[in-house]
Order: C-alpha cells, then sequence, then structure tokens
C-alpha cells in the first residue's frame, strides 16, 4: 500500500465535502457487495450517517446472498430517480463510473472504483484502480490510512466485499487485497459471513435449473442456455454459476427475460486471456448495459432493442442466436490474444 499516496487521496477526499452538504452515495443496478461495503466505508470515512448520506441504487438487490447482507448488516437503500439526486449538493459513486448510468445520472462529483474500461470522466475527485481486485480493498486502505475505527459490521462488510469479487482470494488478486485481507479479518463476525455465504435458495431455482440441465449442450467449450421469462435475475446468474462446474465448460451465458428487458449472464475461467467483459461490451454494447470483469460480465438489454437488431425475441432463436454470437466473439478474441502473444515474443 502506497500509504502517502493514500493519506494524500483522503484529504482531497474529505475536502471536497463541506459539514451542510446533502450528499447521496450512488450504487450500480442491484448492488454486488463490493459496492455496498466500499459505500459503507466511504460513509464511515467522510463521517455521515444514513441521513446526511443515504445510498441509492436504480435496481433493488436481487440475488439471495446479496439480500441476506442487506438485512444482516441493516443497509439501506433507497430507489434512485434522476429528479431526487439533482437536488444533493454532491454525488459519490463507488465501484461503478458515470457512464455505466447513461442519462439517467449525467454528473458525478466523486468516483472511487476498481473497473477498468471505462471511457474517461471528468469527475472532481477520481480514484480508479484498475489493477486491484476490488474497489473495497481501496476502501480499506483509505480507513487505515486515515486511522478510521473499522467496526465489526463494516469490517464484515468490506472482507465480504473483497471475497466475493475476488472468488476467495482467487481471482485478480494483489498484495493490496491480500493485506486489506488480513487487515479485516480478524474484526469482522464469521458467523455473519458464513449466514450471507449461504442463504436459502428460493424453491422455483430447483425447476429452473432442472429445465435449463435438460436443453444444456457444450460446443466448442461453450454452454449457451435461454431461460425464458423469470421473476428474478438472480436466478439466471445462480444458473451461470452452477453451469460453469460442469466438464468440458469454460464459458457460459445464460439468457432470461425480466420484464422488458432481456438479462444476459456469462462466466468464465478467464484462460488463454479471454474476458468476459469485453466480449460481453463487444457483443451488445451498442444495444444496452454490458461490461463486467475477466471472469464474470452481464448485459441487460431491452427486447426491443434486440429485436431490432436481431429480429426476433422468441426463445429458441435468442439461444440459437446467443451462441453463434458467443462462439464467433470468443474464437475472434482468442486469436486476437494469440497474434498478441506471439508478437511480443518476437519482439
Amino acid at each position: 500500500m502506497d500509504q502517502a499516496y493514500t493519506k494524500q487521496k483522503v484529504k482531497e477526499l474529505r475536502a471536497m465535502v463541506s459539514e451542510g452538504d446533502r450528499v447521496a452515495i450512488v450504487l450500480q443496478d442491484d448492488p454486488d457487495p463490493d459496492a455496498m461495503a466500499s459505500a459503507m466505508a466511504l460513509r464511515t470515512l467522510l463521517g455521515r450517517n444514513k441521513q446526511t448520506t443515504p445510498l441509492f441504487s436504480f435496481k433493488p438487490v436481487t440475488r439471495p446472498e446479496n439480500r441476506t447482507m442487506v438485512h444482516l448488516l441493516e443497509i439501506d437503500i433507497a430507489p434512485a430517480t434522476t429528479e431526487e439526486l439533482a437536488e444533493y449538493d454532491k454525488i459519490a459513486m463507488v465501484d461503478v463510473q458515470p457512464p455505466f448510468f447513461g442519462e439517467r445520472l449525467t454528473r458525478a462529483d466523486i468516483v472511487i472504483d476498481h473497473h477498468p474500461n471505462y471511457e474517461p470522466s471528468d469527475v472532481p475527485f477520481m480514484d480508479v484502480r484498475t489493477r486491484y481486485g476490488s474497489t473495497a480493498t481501496i476502501m480499506t486502505e483509505y480507513l487505515i490510512s486515515a486511522d478510521e475505527h473499522i467496526s465489526e459490521r463494516l469490517a464484515t462488510a468490506l472482507l465480504y466485499g473483497i471475497r466475493s469479487d475476488t472468488l476467495a482470494l482467487s481471482r485478480r488478486v494483489t498484495d493490496d487485497d491480500l493485506q486489506a485481507f488480513v487487515t479485516l479479518y480478524p474484526i469482522a463476525n464469521y458467523n455473519m459471513l458464513k449466514q450471507i455465504e449461504r442463504p436459502e435458495l428460493p424453491a422455483e431455482f430447483a425447476k429452473v435449473l432442472s429445465r435449463a440441465l435438460a436443453r444444456m449442450e457444450v460446443v466448442d467449450g461453450l454452454a449457451v442456455i435461454n431461460l425464458g421469462p423469470v421473476v428474478r435475475d438472480d436466478v439466471i446468474v445462480q444458473v451461470a454459476d452452477f453451469c460453469l462446474q460442469f466438464e468440458g465448460v469454460e464459458w457460459v451465458a445464460v439468457a432470461g427475460k425480466l420484464g422488458r428487458d432481456l438479462v444476459i449472464s456469462v462466466r468464465n475461467y478467464g484462460m488463454s486471456g479471454d474476458n468476459a467483459g469485453e466480449v460481453v461490451k463487444n457483443l451488445f454494447g451498442d444495444i444496452g448495459s454490458a461490461g463486467g470483469h475477466r471472469n464474470m460480465a452481464k448485459a441487460v438489454i431491452k427486447q426491443t432493442a434486440w429485436r431490432r437488431r436481431e429480429g426476433s425475441t422468441r426463445d429458441r432463436f435468442i439461444e440459437e442466436r446467443l451462441r453463434e454470437l458467443f462462439l464467433a466473439e470468443i474464437s475472434g478474441e482468442r486469436k486476437s490474444n494469440g497474434e498478441s502473444s506471439r508478437a511480443a515474443s518476437r519482439g
């Protein structure tokens, strides 16, 4: 940890916010543990509370483990609207950057994140560390550098944020992530962590999973399933996570219709330079919100936008078209990565 640099960032951050400012912390749609933990840490760092600095998201938390985290750690996240956020003096974003929101939110005063692939933004305070495995690591460094007390509740949230975004310290882990983890470990409540990590699954998940597996076929290491209409998008995510465990599966793309949206969850093992976030962004960035990490990514597309580009929203068509799109993009990315590697070796 570069403590001198982080201390300077803390000083700049605190100078951004006056005592009388109303501050809103905005999280990505369907906030994940890293985002929620980082928001809690930012509020602590600014010496604020739920009333003076509320948390907002345009779409609610849906995944069972994340909902359990919200309940056990008493995290309040209000539904965001463009009109309400415009009334706040300062807008802060953690684990996300302004381009994600498009026209819903066109300004930000504070951005702290670790995600790559965003275009540069004109934000007064910005700290983006793309080599870090989680934003919670950055926030833990802030708290340590500021000699701020880290409560059991906050440590539990931050530790789970780091664990979830690094797949239990198995993905994109740096020495900084490990140092933050070691610092938080003795403070966190492990009984509570166990409850968060093993939430109850909805009964409908068994039926959805059964139908999905009966149809699943693996082509060149890729498994594609369209679940059709679903009532919660966490079901899509859980099917994707589950399918990645099967022999011969290197990539998974699971789609489902949630209201007027087509939601696509993507997983891979990150082998041979494969990047799920880049693949999803290349395939769907022109018609929806798309992006993510090397090993996991997501796209949310209006069904009308899909229909305009692809011609049909019939379930079988969507499944077949997704298979075509992903097979072409993945093979293209691997070829490109291979050529880059050979060029580097020749250099």
